[in-house]
């Protein structure tokens, strides 16, 4: 009896296991082209990379933190939307932001025309978005401090 045979659940999960040996071990290149050759679905797929480091998680000297940024980014373009004037406008426009305004932003995001996906404010536009809090704050896109995205200078922001 074949290891296909042998798993339950879908066509597609047995499809995808009869592909792989698991008496073999797969360098990333060739799993990569694995995955990408066992992919029947239309949108991007994500892979979980689990690395077994061989330390004692309970030893506080052998804990791994860490973050990875990744060379290609994650795939998403992302919208810049800036709120600003004068110089700092042009400067944000020549920062790559997609989006400048500020009397005009702010009526277009109070008729719903939410076409960005951060939006970026200077300390002195926030006195006139504070009444888009119910707008923006519930779909994670109001400007905050903490985060970054109120900033003097909106060029680095950007």
């Amino acid at each position: 009896m074949s290891e296909a045979a042998v798993i339950k659940g879908t066509k597609r999960a047995k499809a995808i296991a009869a592909l792989v040996d698991k008496g073999k071990v797969y360098s990333l290149r060739d799993a990569c082209d694995l995955l990408q050759q066992a992919s029947t679905v239309k949108f991007k797929e994500s892979v979980e990379l689990i690395v077994n480091l061989g330390i004692d998680a309970r030893k506080s000297d052998q804990a791994v933190r860490g973050a990875v940024v990744l060379p290609n980014g994650t795939g998403k373009n992302v919208r810049v939307a800036a709120l600003a004037d004068g110089e700092a406008a042009d400067n944000a426009k020549a920062a790559g932001a997609d989006i400048v305004g500020t009397d005009d932003l702010i009526a277009d995001i109070q008729a719903g025309k939410l076409d960005f996906d951060v939006l970026i404010a200077t300390p002195q536009t926030m006195v006139k978005i504070a009444k888009l809090g119910q707008i923006l704050g519930p779909r994670g896109l109001m400007p905050n401090p903490k985060v970054g995205t109120v900033n003097a200078d909106a060029a680095a922001a950007v």
